[in-house]
């Protein structure tokens, strides 16, 4: 993530709007996205090892992504900051701004008349590229990869979502024969007693001899009892099986939906960041922009009057105790037009909220498995003893997920 992306204007153009609707979608599916519980046997201590690491697991990767987006937020926020100091800026230091900041938006602003002609970009992504130029080859490579890893992604939901219907459908299989089994055997029992009756009537009312047919249909009950109760057993391996091939299915899908959220949320802000809508339109945006910069280098070395304007606006920005000053002369229009400079604080504060969001779910799942990982630590002395034994520095990670609430 870069800093420079905040500063965007939020004007759309026709062609921009399918990416508006497109990131609302990715929006609404990213809130279906929910991890869910894992049902574990604690009393295994395999699986419970392997529960404890997977949470832990979950804790390191979420924690990372905190750390980043930290880092991004002070950088948001800074800059918000400096656009506070500007327009608290006495009226007389104001207009020494104003003037240098006219200056420089009406000599760029013949050329871009001419760039707009020659090269196919919007104001938007131009500006947008000369903020991240030195970011942009390296944001175009990120971009395919989280485009091919979103894909990669999605059929992992797909199959595990295909994998844990099938063991539904496979657990009311079980179920429905062990059911049969049971009207089965409750038919067989009222067979044989009817079959015992009759044979003792026959015993005692015409003095029949009974001893073969009462060794026939006992052998009959054996029989049919020894393959009910085979079934039976077979029923219940099944469903341990099944149990535990569902679970591994929860598992993994929970992991998926992470790393499904985070990678949206980084192809999302690249897009935003560059004003694009896939790493193909960056990487031919990039290219227009990188031949139109050529021309633009050369006319830059003739106007000394750009120069000399934007020396001065970096002095006074200095002198107000603005922290960021060289970015303002590609924010020039800012500086000039009161609306630009609302729409640039609008950008800033919806890549902010953007970034709380991400900071938000991502402490949300420590809080999560730290909750779990205590609830663990309750139930018994050498469950709380292996999750020490895991986690190492357990105190550690409470206050990294408590430091991430705070902020």
């Amino acid at each position: 993530m870069g800093f420079f992306d905040l500063f965007k204007n939020k004007k759309k153009s026709i062609e921009d709007q399918p990416q508006t609707q497109e990131t609302q979608v990715d929006r609404q599916i990213k809130e279906e996205v929910k991890v869910e519980k894992e049902k574990v046997d604690l009393t295994k201590a395999g699986d419970r090892i392997r529960y404890i690491e997977r949470l832990h697991e979950s804790i390191q990767e979420a924690r990372r992504q905190c750390q980043e987006i930290k880092f991004e937020y002070g950088r948001v926020t800074s800059f918000l900051k400096d656009i506070q100091i500007i327009d608290q800026a006495p009226p007389e230091e104001k207009q020494d701004i104003y003037t240098s900041a006219f200056r420089i938006v009406e000599l760029l602003r013949v050329r871009q008349d001419l760039q707009k002609k020659r090269y196919k970009m919007t104001d938007a992504q131009k500006r947008a590229l000369e903020i991240y130029e030195d970011s942009a080859a390296e944001d175009i490579k990120k971009l395919l990869e989280y485009e091919d890893y979103q894909i990669k992604i999605k059929n992992d939901l797909r199959q595990l979502s295909a994998e844990k219907a099938m063991l539904l459908q496979d657990k009311d299989t079980i179920l429905r024969n062990q059911r049969n089994l049971k009207s089965i055997s409750k038919i067989l029992i009222f067979i044989l007693l009817a079959a015992g009756s009759m044979l003792l009537l026959l015993l005692f009312a015409f003095k029949v001899d009974i001893a073969m047919p009462f060794v026939a249909t006992s052998a009959f009950a054996f029989i049919v009892a020894a393959m009910i109760l085979n079934e039976a057993r077979k029923n219940r391996i099944d469903m341990v099986i099944t149990e535990k091939k569902a679970n591994r299915a929860i598992s993994l899908s929970n992991k998926v939906k992470i790393k499904y959220v985070n990678n949206v949320k980084a192809l999302d802000y690249i897009c935003l960041k560059y004003e694009v809508r896939s790493a193909t339109e960056l990487d031919f945006v990039y290219g227009q922009y990188l031949k139109a910069k050529r021309e633009w280098e050369k006319q830059r070395e003739s106007t000394k009057e750009i120069n000399e304007n934007n020396a001065i606006l970096i002095s006074e920005l200095r002198r107000l105790g603005v922290k960021d000053c060289e970015i303002w002369f590609n924010q020039a229009v800012a500086l000039v037009d009161p609306r630009e400079m609302v729409e640039v604080r609008h950008a800033l504060n919806v890549r902010r909220r953007a970034l709380r969001e991400q900071l938000e779910y991502n402490t949300q799942i420590m809080e999560d498995c730290l909750a779990e990982l205590e609830l663990i630590r309750e139930k018994k002395p050498e469950y709380a003893m292996d999750v020490e034994r895991v986690l190492g520095g357990y105190s550690l990670l409470k206050e990294v997920v408590k430091e991430g609430k705070e902020d």
